[in-house]
Protein backbone atom coordinates (compact mmCIF):
# COMPACT_ATOMS: atom_id res chain seq x y z
CA UNK A 1 0.00 0.00 0.00
CA UNK A 2 1.07 3.56 -0.70
CA UNK A 3 0.60 5.70 2.41
CA UNK A 4 0.59 9.46 2.93
CA UNK A 5 0.23 11.52 6.10
CA UNK A 6 -1.36 14.99 6.10
CA UNK A 7 -0.75 17.31 9.06
CA UNK A 8 -2.13 20.77 9.83
CA UNK A 9 -2.62 22.52 13.15
CA UNK A 10 -1.21 19.49 15.00
CA UNK A 11 -3.93 17.30 13.49
CA UNK A 12 -3.34 14.42 11.09
CA UNK A 13 -5.16 12.34 8.47
CA UNK A 14 -3.67 9.28 6.77
CA UNK A 15 -4.36 8.23 3.17
CA UNK A 16 -3.61 4.65 2.06
CA UNK A 17 -4.09 3.32 -1.45
CA UNK A 18 -3.21 0.35 -3.59
CA UNK A 19 -2.24 2.74 -6.38
CA UNK A 20 0.37 5.48 -6.25
CA UNK A 21 -1.78 7.72 -8.44
CA UNK A 22 -4.05 8.47 -5.49
CA UNK A 23 -1.34 9.32 -2.96
CA UNK A 24 0.77 11.14 -5.57
CA UNK A 25 -2.13 13.42 -6.39
CA UNK A 26 -2.91 14.00 -2.71
CA UNK A 27 0.73 14.96 -2.14
CA UNK A 28 0.55 17.41 -5.06
CA UNK A 29 -2.77 18.88 -3.95
CA UNK A 30 -2.08 19.24 -0.23
CA UNK A 31 1.68 19.40 -0.12
CA UNK A 32 2.00 23.15 -0.64
CA UNK A 33 -0.38 24.02 2.23
CA UNK A 34 -0.69 21.00 4.53
CA UNK A 35 2.39 18.95 5.24
CA UNK A 36 2.02 15.83 3.08
CA UNK A 37 4.67 13.17 3.58
CA UNK A 38 4.99 9.42 2.96
CA UNK A 39 4.56 7.35 6.09
CA UNK A 40 4.45 3.72 7.19
CA UNK A 41 1.58 1.62 5.88
CA UNK A 42 -0.50 1.34 9.03
CA UNK A 43 -4.02 2.12 10.14
CA UNK A 44 -3.05 2.10 13.80
CA UNK A 45 -3.16 5.28 15.86
CA UNK A 46 -5.71 7.94 16.70
CA UNK A 47 -5.96 9.89 13.45
CA UNK A 48 -8.60 9.35 10.77
CA UNK A 49 -7.69 7.04 7.89
CA UNK A 50 -8.86 6.98 4.28
CA UNK A 51 -8.27 3.60 2.59
CA UNK A 52 -8.61 3.62 -1.20
CA UNK A 53 -8.80 0.53 -3.42
CA UNK A 54 -8.76 0.98 -7.19
CA UNK A 55 -10.19 -1.97 -9.12
CA UNK A 56 -11.61 -3.79 -6.08
CA UNK A 57 -13.69 -6.72 -7.32
CA UNK A 58 -15.19 -6.99 -3.82
CA UNK A 59 -16.40 -3.39 -3.81
CA UNK A 60 -20.15 -3.18 -3.16
CA UNK A 61 -22.37 -2.54 -6.12
CA UNK A 62 -24.70 0.43 -6.37
CA UNK A 63 -27.84 0.17 -4.28
CA UNK A 64 -30.89 2.25 -3.39
CA UNK A 65 -30.15 4.85 -0.70
CA UNK A 66 -32.29 6.74 1.78
CA UNK A 67 -30.60 10.11 1.17
CA UNK A 68 -29.24 11.95 -1.85
CA UNK A 69 -26.94 14.95 -2.20
CA UNK A 70 -24.60 16.65 -4.63
CA UNK A 71 -21.03 16.76 -3.39
CA UNK A 72 -18.78 19.00 -5.52
CA UNK A 73 -21.07 18.48 -8.54
CA UNK A 74 -21.06 14.69 -7.99
CA UNK A 75 -24.54 13.17 -7.29
CA UNK A 76 -24.21 10.73 -4.41
CA UNK A 77 -26.68 8.45 -2.63
CA UNK A 78 -25.96 7.62 1.00
CA UNK A 79 -27.51 5.72 3.91
CA UNK A 80 -26.82 6.09 7.67
CA UNK A 81 -27.14 2.71 9.44
CA UNK A 82 -28.15 1.72 12.97
CA UNK A 83 -24.55 0.84 13.86
CA UNK A 84 -23.57 4.47 13.00
CA UNK A 85 -21.77 3.48 9.81
CA UNK A 86 -22.63 5.28 6.59
CA UNK A 87 -22.48 3.76 3.11
CA UNK A 88 -22.64 5.71 -0.14
CA UNK A 89 -22.23 5.42 -3.91
CA UNK A 90 -21.77 7.90 -6.70
CA UNK A 91 -24.75 7.98 -9.01
CA UNK A 92 -22.64 8.24 -12.16
CA UNK A 93 -20.51 5.57 -13.84
CA UNK A 94 -18.03 4.25 -13.08
CA UNK A 95 -19.43 3.88 -9.57
CA UNK A 96 -17.30 4.83 -6.57
CA UNK A 97 -18.36 3.24 -3.26
CA UNK A 98 -17.84 4.62 0.25
CA UNK A 99 -18.14 3.17 3.75
CA UNK A 100 -17.46 5.24 6.85
CA UNK A 101 -17.00 3.75 10.31
CA UNK A 102 -17.05 6.60 12.86
CA UNK A 103 -15.85 4.48 15.77
CA UNK A 104 -12.63 3.73 13.87
CA UNK A 105 -12.60 7.09 12.03
CA UNK A 106 -12.05 5.02 8.91
CA UNK A 107 -13.37 5.88 5.45
CA UNK A 108 -13.11 3.23 2.74
CA UNK A 109 -13.32 4.34 -0.90
CA UNK A 110 -13.31 1.81 -3.71
CA UNK A 111 -14.17 1.22 -7.33
CA UNK A 112 -14.82 -2.09 -9.04
CA UNK A 113 -13.60 -0.79 -12.38
CA UNK A 114 -9.95 0.34 -12.33
CA UNK A 115 -9.90 4.11 -12.74
CA UNK A 116 -6.17 4.72 -12.79
CA UNK A 117 -5.67 3.93 -16.51
CA UNK A 118 -8.41 6.40 -17.42
CA UNK A 119 -6.51 9.41 -16.06
CA UNK A 120 -5.19 11.88 -18.61
CA UNK A 121 -1.62 13.07 -18.07
CA UNK A 122 -1.55 15.86 -15.52
CA UNK A 123 -5.10 15.23 -14.34
CA UNK A 124 -6.20 13.04 -11.40
CA UNK A 125 -8.65 10.18 -11.70
CA UNK A 126 -12.13 10.52 -10.20
CA UNK A 127 -10.94 8.22 -7.43
CA UNK A 128 -7.97 10.46 -6.61
CA UNK A 129 -10.20 13.54 -6.70
CA UNK A 130 -12.76 11.93 -4.39
CA UNK A 131 -9.97 10.94 -2.02
CA UNK A 132 -8.55 14.45 -1.70
CA UNK A 133 -11.99 15.95 -1.19
CA UNK A 134 -13.03 13.57 1.57
CA UNK A 135 -9.60 13.55 3.23
CA UNK A 136 -9.87 17.33 3.36
CA UNK A 137 -13.31 17.02 4.98
CA UNK A 138 -11.89 14.66 7.60
CA UNK A 139 -9.12 17.15 8.35
CA UNK A 140 -11.72 19.92 8.56
CA UNK A 141 -13.56 17.87 11.22
CA UNK A 142 -10.36 17.34 13.21
CA UNK A 143 -9.53 21.04 13.15
CA UNK A 144 -13.05 22.08 14.12
CA UNK A 145 -12.97 19.64 17.04
CA UNK A 146 -9.72 21.33 18.10
CA UNK A 147 -11.35 24.78 18.19
CA UNK A 148 -10.68 26.11 14.66
CA UNK A 149 -13.34 27.88 12.57
CA UNK A 150 -13.54 28.35 8.80
CA UNK A 151 -13.68 31.93 7.53
CA UNK A 152 -14.45 33.59 4.22
CA UNK A 153 -11.02 35.18 4.08
CA UNK A 154 -7.82 35.61 2.16
CA UNK A 155 -4.55 35.97 4.02
CA UNK A 156 -1.04 37.08 3.11
CA UNK A 157 2.00 36.73 5.36
CA UNK A 158 4.07 39.89 4.99
CA UNK A 159 7.87 40.04 5.17
CA UNK A 160 8.65 40.05 8.87
CA UNK A 161 5.83 37.67 9.75
CA UNK A 162 2.75 39.91 10.13
CA UNK A 163 -0.33 38.37 8.49
CA UNK A 164 -2.88 40.61 6.82
CA UNK A 165 -6.31 38.98 6.86
CA UNK A 166 -8.87 40.09 4.26
CA UNK A 167 -12.53 39.39 4.94
CA UNK A 168 -15.59 39.59 2.73
CA UNK A 169 -18.19 37.78 0.67
CA UNK A 170 -17.61 36.55 -2.87
CA UNK A 171 -16.69 39.43 -5.15
CA UNK A 172 -15.57 41.75 -2.35
CA UNK A 173 -11.92 41.71 -3.41
CA UNK A 174 -10.34 39.02 -1.21
CA UNK A 175 -8.54 37.37 -4.13
CA UNK A 176 -7.45 40.71 -5.59
CA UNK A 177 -5.94 41.70 -2.23
CA UNK A 178 -4.22 38.39 -1.57
CA UNK A 179 -2.72 37.93 -5.04
CA UNK A 180 -1.61 41.57 -5.21
CA UNK A 181 0.30 41.20 -1.95
CA UNK A 182 1.67 37.79 -2.95
CA UNK A 183 2.89 39.28 -6.24
CA UNK A 184 4.82 41.97 -4.35
CA UNK A 185 6.73 39.90 -1.79
CA UNK A 186 4.20 38.39 0.64
CA UNK A 187 3.45 34.68 1.05
CA UNK A 188 -0.05 33.59 0.10
CA UNK A 189 -1.78 31.70 2.91
CA UNK A 190 -5.33 31.78 1.51
CA UNK A 191 -7.20 33.34 -1.37
CA UNK A 192 -10.81 32.67 -0.33
CA UNK A 193 -11.09 30.62 2.89
CA UNK A 194 -8.87 29.90 5.88
CA UNK A 195 -9.05 28.49 9.39
CA UNK A 196 -8.68 30.70 12.47
CA UNK A 197 -8.30 29.94 16.19
CA UNK A 198 -7.66 32.25 19.17
CA UNK A 199 -4.14 32.10 20.57
CA UNK A 200 -2.66 33.11 23.93
CA UNK A 201 -1.30 36.40 22.58
CA UNK A 202 -4.79 37.80 22.01
CA UNK A 203 -4.72 37.35 18.24
CA UNK A 204 -5.68 34.51 15.91
CA UNK A 205 -3.60 31.71 14.48
CA UNK A 206 -4.38 30.97 10.83
CA UNK A 207 -4.20 27.86 8.66
CA UNK A 208 -4.87 27.45 4.93
CA UNK A 209 -7.85 25.64 3.43
CA UNK A 210 -6.44 23.90 0.33
CA UNK A 211 -8.62 24.64 -2.68
CA UNK A 212 -8.32 25.81 -6.25
CA UNK A 213 -8.18 29.59 -6.63
CA UNK A 214 -10.81 31.22 -8.86
CA UNK A 215 -9.15 34.21 -10.55
CA UNK A 216 -10.73 36.58 -13.05
CA UNK A 217 -9.02 37.07 -16.41
CA UNK A 218 -8.70 40.80 -15.84
CA UNK A 219 -6.88 40.27 -12.56
CA UNK A 220 -4.55 37.70 -14.12
CA UNK A 221 -3.59 40.18 -16.82
CA UNK A 222 -3.30 43.10 -14.38
CA UNK A 223 -0.89 41.08 -12.23
CA UNK A 224 1.08 39.99 -15.33
CA UNK A 225 0.29 36.34 -14.67
CA UNK A 226 -1.78 35.53 -17.75
CA UNK A 227 1.21 35.01 -20.07
CA UNK A 228 2.60 32.34 -17.77
CA UNK A 229 -0.74 30.55 -17.65
CA UNK A 230 -0.93 30.72 -21.45
CA UNK A 231 2.57 29.30 -21.84
CA UNK A 232 1.81 26.31 -19.59
CA UNK A 233 -1.49 25.58 -21.32
CA UNK A 234 0.13 25.78 -24.76
CA UNK A 235 2.69 23.15 -23.72
CA UNK A 236 -0.19 20.72 -23.24
CA UNK A 237 -0.90 21.08 -19.54
CA UNK A 238 -4.55 20.51 -18.81
CA UNK A 239 -6.64 23.14 -17.05
CA UNK A 240 -8.61 22.47 -13.90
CA UNK A 241 -11.53 20.18 -14.84
CA UNK A 242 -14.16 22.67 -13.60
CA UNK A 243 -12.73 25.57 -15.61
CA UNK A 244 -15.07 26.74 -18.36
CA UNK A 245 -13.71 26.02 -21.85
CA UNK A 246 -14.26 29.68 -22.77
CA UNK A 247 -11.78 30.67 -20.07
CA UNK A 248 -9.21 28.19 -21.37
CA UNK A 249 -9.69 29.51 -24.90
CA UNK A 250 -9.31 33.10 -23.70
CA UNK A 251 -6.10 32.30 -21.86
CA UNK A 252 -4.54 30.49 -24.80
CA UNK A 253 -5.49 33.24 -27.28
CA UNK A 254 -4.50 36.16 -25.05
CA UNK A 255 -8.02 37.56 -24.58
CA UNK A 256 -7.90 40.15 -21.78
CA UNK A 257 -11.53 41.11 -21.18
CA UNK A 258 -13.79 39.66 -18.52
CA UNK A 259 -16.01 36.73 -19.50
CA UNK A 260 -19.49 36.16 -18.17
CA UNK A 261 -21.96 33.30 -18.34
CA UNK A 262 -25.49 33.61 -19.70
CA UNK A 263 -26.67 34.33 -16.14
CA UNK A 264 -24.17 37.19 -15.80
CA UNK A 265 -21.75 35.36 -13.50
CA UNK A 266 -18.08 36.09 -14.17
CA UNK A 267 -16.19 33.11 -15.58
CA UNK A 268 -12.81 32.69 -13.92
CA UNK A 269 -9.64 30.67 -14.27
CA UNK A 270 -9.38 27.83 -11.75
CA UNK A 271 -5.84 27.35 -10.46
CA UNK A 272 -4.71 24.46 -8.28
CA UNK A 273 -2.54 25.38 -5.23
CA UNK A 274 0.55 23.77 -6.78
CA UNK A 275 0.08 25.85 -9.93
CA UNK A 276 0.12 29.10 -7.97
CA UNK A 277 3.77 28.38 -7.24
CA UNK A 278 4.77 26.46 -10.37
CA UNK A 279 3.03 28.72 -12.89
CA UNK A 280 3.26 32.09 -11.19
CA UNK A 281 6.09 31.76 -8.67
CA UNK A 282 3.83 32.82 -5.80
CA UNK A 283 5.20 31.63 -2.44
CA UNK A 284 2.66 29.83 -0.24
CA UNK A 285 2.55 30.01 3.56
CA UNK A 286 1.50 27.11 5.79
CA UNK A 287 0.51 29.18 8.86
CA UNK A 288 0.21 32.73 10.08
CA UNK A 289 -0.90 34.97 12.94
CA UNK A 290 -3.40 37.74 12.19
CA UNK A 291 -1.98 41.22 12.84
CA UNK A 292 -4.50 43.32 10.92
CA UNK A 293 -7.68 43.09 8.88
CA UNK A 294 -8.86 44.61 5.60
CA UNK A 295 -12.52 44.74 4.61
CA UNK A 296 -12.38 45.48 0.86
CA UNK A 297 -15.06 46.45 -1.58
CA UNK A 298 -14.58 46.71 -5.35
CA UNK A 299 -16.23 49.97 -6.38
CA UNK A 300 -18.53 49.98 -9.38
CA UNK A 301 -17.45 53.31 -10.91
CA UNK A 302 -14.42 53.08 -13.23
CA UNK A 303 -13.31 56.55 -12.10
CA UNK A 304 -13.53 55.87 -8.35
CA UNK A 305 -10.14 55.93 -6.57
CA UNK A 306 -8.57 53.19 -4.49
CA UNK A 307 -8.71 54.41 -0.92
CA UNK A 308 -9.21 53.72 2.75
CA UNK A 309 -12.89 54.47 3.35
CA UNK A 310 -13.28 55.83 6.85
CA UNK A 311 -17.00 56.41 6.29
CA UNK A 312 -17.71 52.72 5.83
CA UNK A 313 -18.07 50.45 8.84
CA UNK A 314 -15.09 48.26 9.58
CA UNK A 315 -16.94 46.04 12.01
CA UNK A 316 -16.66 42.30 11.38
CA UNK A 317 -19.99 40.45 11.45
CA UNK A 318 -21.05 36.82 11.52
CA UNK A 319 -21.18 36.86 7.70
CA UNK A 320 -17.44 36.13 7.86
CA UNK A 321 -18.16 32.48 8.66
CA UNK A 322 -18.75 29.85 5.99
CA UNK A 323 -22.34 28.63 6.28
CA UNK A 324 -23.89 25.29 5.39
CA UNK A 325 -26.03 26.64 2.55
CA UNK A 326 -22.92 28.01 0.83
CA UNK A 327 -21.15 24.66 0.91
CA UNK A 328 -20.41 22.57 -2.14
CA UNK A 329 -19.30 19.84 0.27
CA UNK A 330 -22.25 18.66 2.42
CA UNK A 331 -21.28 16.55 5.43
CA UNK A 332 -22.57 13.22 4.13
CA UNK A 333 -20.81 11.11 6.75
CA UNK A 334 -21.35 13.30 9.81
CA UNK A 335 -17.68 14.16 10.21
CA UNK A 336 -18.35 17.53 11.90
CA UNK A 337 -21.64 16.73 13.67
CA UNK A 338 -23.28 19.70 11.96
CA UNK A 339 -20.56 22.24 12.81
CA UNK A 340 -18.97 22.52 9.39
CA UNK A 341 -17.54 26.03 10.04
CA UNK A 342 -16.78 25.67 13.75
CA UNK A 343 -18.64 25.28 17.02
CA UNK A 344 -20.82 28.17 18.25
CA UNK A 345 -18.41 28.83 21.14
CA UNK A 346 -15.39 28.93 18.84
CA UNK A 347 -17.17 31.24 16.39
CA UNK A 348 -18.06 33.69 19.18
CA UNK A 349 -14.47 33.78 20.42
CA UNK A 350 -13.05 34.25 16.92
CA UNK A 351 -15.51 37.06 16.14
CA UNK A 352 -14.48 38.87 19.33
CA UNK A 353 -10.81 38.58 18.41
CA UNK A 354 -11.46 39.78 14.86
CA UNK A 355 -13.11 42.92 16.15
CA UNK A 356 -10.20 43.63 18.51
CA UNK A 357 -7.66 43.56 15.70
CA UNK A 358 -6.79 46.76 13.81
CA UNK A 359 -8.86 46.88 10.66
CA UNK A 360 -9.61 49.13 7.72
CA UNK A 361 -12.47 49.34 5.21
CA UNK A 362 -10.90 49.65 1.76
CA UNK A 363 -12.35 50.63 -1.61
CA UNK A 364 -10.51 48.92 -4.47
CA UNK A 365 -10.64 50.48 -7.92
CA UNK A 366 -10.43 49.39 -11.55
CA UNK A 367 -6.84 50.69 -11.52
CA UNK A 368 -4.66 47.77 -10.40
CA UNK A 369 -1.59 50.00 -10.04
CA UNK A 370 -3.54 52.19 -7.60
CA UNK A 371 -4.75 49.10 -5.74
CA UNK A 372 -1.17 47.91 -5.43
CA UNK A 373 0.01 51.25 -4.05
CA UNK A 374 -2.84 51.28 -1.54
CA UNK A 375 -2.24 47.73 -0.34
CA UNK A 376 1.52 48.22 -0.07
CA UNK A 377 0.93 51.38 1.96
CA UNK A 378 -1.34 49.49 4.33
CA UNK A 379 1.15 46.65 4.57
CA UNK A 380 3.92 49.12 5.38
CA UNK A 381 1.82 50.79 8.05
CA UNK A 382 1.02 47.40 9.56
CA UNK A 383 4.73 46.61 9.69
CA UNK A 384 5.29 49.94 11.43
CA UNK A 385 2.55 48.78 13.78
CA UNK A 386 1.68 52.01 15.61
CA UNK A 387 -0.01 53.82 12.70
CA UNK A 388 -2.14 50.83 11.72
CA UNK A 389 -3.14 50.07 15.29
CA UNK A 390 -3.94 53.70 16.09
CA UNK A 391 -7.60 54.56 16.62
CA UNK A 392 -6.98 57.75 14.63
CA UNK A 393 -7.68 58.02 10.94
CA UNK A 394 -5.15 56.27 8.75
CA UNK A 395 -2.68 58.68 7.16
CA UNK A 396 -0.92 57.01 4.21
CA UNK A 397 2.63 57.83 3.23
CA UNK A 398 2.86 60.57 0.54
CA UNK A 399 4.02 58.19 -2.17
CA UNK A 400 0.93 56.03 -1.89
CA UNK A 401 -1.15 58.34 -4.10
CA UNK A 402 -4.33 57.85 -2.12
CA UNK A 403 -7.34 60.12 -2.01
Amino acid sequence: MHTLSLTAGQQAVTIRSNTSGVTDWAATYFGHYWNASPTRDTIAGHCPVVTVIDGDHQAPTAMAHTHHAVFAREPIGYTPHLDNTVTAHTLTDPVIAFRYSPDEQHLQISSRQPLQPTARPGRPTRLATATTRFAREMMRARLIAAGWVLLHASAAVLPGGHTLLTLGDSGAGKTTTALTLASTGAELLANDCCFARPNTSGSLDLLPWPAAAAVGLGLLHALLLADSARAHLLTGELPHPTQDQRVTDALTTGHTGALTSASGRELKAHIWPAQLTRWFGLPLATMGTAAGILLPRIVSSPSAPARVNGDRSAEVTTSVFVTSDEERYPDLFGFTDGHNAGTPKARREVLQRLNRLPRRAVDLSYDQAANTRLLLALAASLQADDRFRSKASFVPPPWAGLE
